[in-house]
């Protein structure tokens, strides 16, 4: 219920700034690698079949006002996660780490996006592994990101082409087992910004 509430304040906040003259959002999904840990131990241990697949999957998107007093910096609000799935061909298991937070996002130069969220993660593991309970279903936590990405586009439409590091530490509600996940991806995403121009 928690992380509904929290969904809709963020979803209240970002529709209140659409009217807004420096309205800020973005959208997109990435790709890469992750590493995900149960108390110290990898997970990847678990599969011993050297055929497994193992996939990382981020999406997100921002909302927030900028650019501020300005400067080319942006205040946002972010929902995030990374999905991390091991498969084997007939078993699988997947971490979803989930991030909900305030971010900022600067610009040195026109071309060059940096961007930085830290807060609330809450998770939602799936296995189909019979009797495989231990890493349970839900957990609090923490999280954070930062990405570098170049910012294509005219106007107020970009595309953004970059790269991402996410973290995330949660206490599994089901064991309380301490879930710890990683990830660097390469994404895509819309965005829709107001930005500074060269002088």
């Amino acid at each position: 219920m928690k992380k509904l509430a929290l969904l809709f304040v963020f979803l209240g906040v970002a529709l209140t700034s659409v009217s807004a003259q420096g309205f800020y959002f973005d959208i997109g999904i990435g790709i890469g690698g992750a590493w995900t840990e149960i108390d110290g131990d990898d997970v990847s241990d678990i599969f011993s079949d050297s055929s497994i697949s193992e996939t990382a999957v981020e999406l997100g998107l921002k909302a927030g006002y900028g650019p501020i007093a300005g400067l080319p910096l942006y205040i946002v609000g972010a929902f995030g996660g990374i999905g991390h799935r091991f498969d084997d061909g007939s078993h699988y298991i997947q971490f979803n780490s989930y991030l909900i937070g305030p971010g900022v996002i600067f610009y040195p130069i026109p071309l060059i996006q940096l961007a930085g969220t830290i807060g609330f993660s809450f998770t939602s593991n799936q296995t189909n592994l019979p009797g495989f309970v231990p890493f349970g279903n839900d957990g609090p936590g923490f999280a954070g990101d930062i990405s570098l990405a170049f910012d294509l586009g005219r106007g107020n439409h970009g595309l953004l082409l970059g790269a991402k590091y996410f973290g995330a530490v949660n206490t599994l509600e089901v064991s309380g087992a301490k879930q710890s996940t990683s990830a660097v991806t390469v994404f895509a995403r819309y965005a829709f910004r107001h930005k500074i121009r060269p002088l």
